[in-house]
């Protein structure tokens, strides 16, 4: 039983949650603030009328995005209320949190509101428009990953053998030596794609474990060399710097409701005749001359 009530119990020992803890029990409940709150999406309101025709039922949509992501803003405005990270952005919370060890908790409800968030607004909520990618984009696809068909399969294949929750990434290398290169990055629980947020590694789970088991963990961030001497920005070593171009979801939650036990696979293929390329085009940094003169680009 006591290891049963260690595992189960959210970490509370850190010095972020005990103060956060102690500015819970200042306020009173009726002044709760709501620093962070569920972003809107495109055609919000049309989304949770009726869900997004071809991937989430109106039910689907509200627990995959709606309640989920309020759980998890609610859940860091709890944690985060009366300290320095209050007021902070989700991606610049995330890389700021994955530095610290002991901030484990924390660090996966900033970086799952933005993972989730992410998903989200890749996905193409119009159904009057059947979204592809533009032709630079395509081309470089191609040069990546020999066809739009290879990057597909790869891609799903890749996301339907997660064994557990997590997001799978297209992301761009940040690399113009090498053209900055396409890759598949998967992501397991709330990892994080972001480049600044790799220094989160360990060997303890540290929403499992109390504050002082970053002292038998390799120094990571603010707690070894790797502090911030100058204005460079700091980078974990071994880091690898790129940039997400879209994602999707493997956490069940996303996906059981409307496709059950046995529907990851239909869901992962629905998720992917709705990819909004536009959005992904946004994110990503292609040469002109990557795509001059290959307008016979073959889907």
């Amino acid at each position: 039983m006591t290891v049963l009530r260690c595992l189960a119990r959210r970490p509370a020992a850190s010095a972020l949650q005990t103060a956060a803890s102690a500015a819970s029990r200042r306020q009173a409940p009726s002044f709760a603030r709501s620093l962070y709150t569920v972003p809107s999406l495109d055609r919000h309101d049309q989304l949770v009328a009726e869900g997004i025709p071809g991937l989430f039922s109106k039910s689907g949509f509200d627990t995959a995005f709606t309640t989920y992501q309020q759980h998890i803003v609610d859940e860091l405005n709890v944690i985060t209320q009366q300290t320095q990270y209050e007021h902070q952005d989700i991606k610049s919370l995330t890389i700021e949190l994955a530095r610290d060890p002991t901030k484990a908790y924390p660090f996966n409800l900033a970086s799952m509101a933005f993972n989730n968030h992410f998903f989200f607004r890749g996905i193409n909520t119009n159904p009057d428009v059947v979204s592809k990618p533009p032709n630079d984009l395509a081309i470089q696809i191609k040069k990546d990953f020999s066809s739009m068909d290879t990057l597909r399969e790869t891609f799903l294949a890749t996301a339907d053998a997660m064994f557990g929750p997590g997001f799978v990434w297209l992301v761009q290398l940040n690399n113009s030596a090498t053209n900055n290169p396409l890759r598949i990055l998967p992501t397991y629980i709330a990892g994080s794609p972001l480049s600044g947020a790799h220094y989160r590694r360990q060997s303890h789970d540290l929403n499992t474990h109390n504050a002082d088991s970053h002292q038998q963990l390799n120094e990571v961030g603010s707690f070894g060399a790797g502090k911030k001497q100058d204005n460079r920005p700091r980078k974990p070593l071994g880091g690898t710097d790129v940039v997400p171009l879209l994602c999707v979801n493997t956490w069940e939650h996303a996906w059981l409701h409307d496709y059950g036990v046995k529907g990851k696979r239909a869901y992962l293929e629905a998720w992917w005749r709705k990819i909004d390329w536009d959005m992904v085009r946004q994110n990503a940094s292609i040469s002109s001359t990557q795509g001059e003169a290959k307008n016979n680009f073959q889907y």
